[in-house]
């Protein structure tokens, strides 16, 4: 399998460099991000459980997302992320904001966007071990009991969509 390419951005999001998504993680370099609310149309979102074996977060519950590749969009990030873990085909996304974050493992500038979707969910078994629509409420209720299942840059997100703090 070819290894996933990943351009590295500078503060103003300008392309410096491409490298192996590896090296990403293994020296902590800025790049780009995807994240997405999934609703359906009862406005419930989909939450997913990372499999243990993932790289970053293993078997922490969070709103999807993943890397931008090499030379993508933001959009065509996410339409290839979204396709890749859900089977989700030309989703009607929706640009909600941009977000940073940066922490001793991760250093990403982000667009965040949000679709409706009531279609069959086809999950990636090789980075999704699991995942569940839940209500805008009990998912503030389920972070405020448990933040720490899930990762800090997800609760930062839906903090920002929901303009309050959850903790």
């Amino acid at each position: 399998m070819e290894e996933e390419m990943v351009d590295i951005v500078d503060e103003n999001d300008n392309v410096v460099d491409t490298v192996t998504r590896k090296e990403v993680r293994a020296k902590n370099l800025r790049h780009r991000c995807v994240y997405y609310f999934i609703f359906n149309s009862k406005d419930e979102l989909l939450i997913t459980k990372r499999t243990m074996t993932k790289d970053l977060y293993p078997g922490m519950y969070e709103l999807p997302g993943g890397m931008v590749g090499a030379g993508e969009s933001y959009e065509e990030g996410a339409i290839r992320e979204m396709e890749e873990e859900f089977g989700i085909k030309n989703p009607e996304l929706k640009f909600l904001f941009d977000f940073r974050y940066e922490d001793k493992t991760s250093k990403g500038i982000s667009k965040v966007y949000s679709c409706v979707y009531d279609g069959k969910i086809k999950q990636q078994k090789e980075e999704i071990e699991s995942y569940f629509f839940i209500s805008i409420e009990k998912l503030k209720k389920m972070i405020g009991e448990n933040p720490e299942k899930f990762p800090k840059n997800r609760i930062m997100i839906f903090e920002k969509y929901l303009g309050e703090k959850i903790n």
